[in-house]
């Protein structure tokens, strides 16, 4: 998120949250589940809240909320918790690239995985992460700390999103706004272009296939299918962009910035 705030137009701040165990907060202790980091997050956000809010400086100013990535998951427990304690409501969602609460990333045999034996998990599910693990040298600090930033991570929003589906109504809350879901087109189209990679690619794919949660023979995080389950979770408009960026670029992509800032502008009243 460091590209994404100095590229917001003049007329837009950016508030970007950092959890406990990250960035400039790497002596705290890890969250032990996603609700308890949404907890941490509303606490850190709050102030930027009540500016919002009734009594603030900026009473009944808009803000939209922007997620990457599982952290759509944390934006739904933190709007929950805004709207009970605030009364605030976002003035739109972007969801970019990633699923809704209500859907999981790893088929059972992958989280059995993640929590028995996080290096063959990540020999299949992330081999890029496998490699840069293998580089910084097995056992080293580094290395030991590296895995453990993608698999606690992964963890707990995987398991946020298995007791969400217990729940008798998986979709806790609904957004009073128009939600949109961003999709990185490249990384979809994977699956029907896999059979022309390189041999080793294909093998790769296939390992992969056996830890996510995508149906078939797909080897994806996350289908279209999978991340339209946001439609879901909005009572008003549900709008689908396709992005030509894959998942890792989306995040802060010109595309994906010209989309998000454009839709605040015509809401504001702003030129972007």
């Amino acid at each position: 998120w460091i590209e994404f705030a100095p590229a917001a137009p003049e007329w837009c701040e950016v508030a970007v949250y950092e959890p406990k165990a990250h960035g400039f907060r790497p002596e705290e202790p890890w969250d032990r589940s996603l609700e308890e980091r949404a907890a941490d997050a509303f606490r850190v956000m709050r102030p930027a809240f009540e500016t919002h809010a009734r009594g603030g400086v900026s009473e009944g100013a808009p803000f939209a909320f922007l997620s990457h990535g599982v952290g759509g998951q944390l934006v739904a427990l933190v709007a929950q918790r805004l709207r009970r304690e605030l009364s605030l409501e976002p003035l739109v969602v972007f969801a970019n690239d990633g699923p809704a609460p209500n859907c999981h990333t790893l088929s059972d045999r992958g989280y059995e995985l993640l929590c028995r034996d996080v290096y063959d998990f990540y020999y299949r599910f992330q081999p890029e992460t496998f490699r840069q693990y293998q580089k910084l040298g097995k056992g080293t600090k580094a290395a030991e700390a590296l895995l453990q930033k993608w698999s606690r991570g992964l963890r707990m929003f995987e398991e946020h999103s298995r007791r969400c589906m217990k729940r008798a109504d998986p979709v806790y809350h609904k957004f009073r706004c128009d939600l949109h879901l961003l999709i990185a087109k490249p990384t979809q189209d994977f699956d029907a272009f896999v059979e022309q990679c390189p041999p080793e690619v294909r093998k790769e794919y296939d390992r992969r296939r056996e830890v996510t949660a995508s149906p078939g023979t797909s080897g994806l995080n996350w289908t279209r299918d999978m991340l339209s389950r946001w439609e879901a979770w909005t009572e008003e408009r549900f709008v689908v962009h396709e992005v030509e960026a894959e998942h890792t670029a989306i995040k802060n992509h010109k595309l994906m910035r010209d989309i998000v800032f454009k839709e605040l502008a015509g809401f504001c009243g702003m030129d972007y």
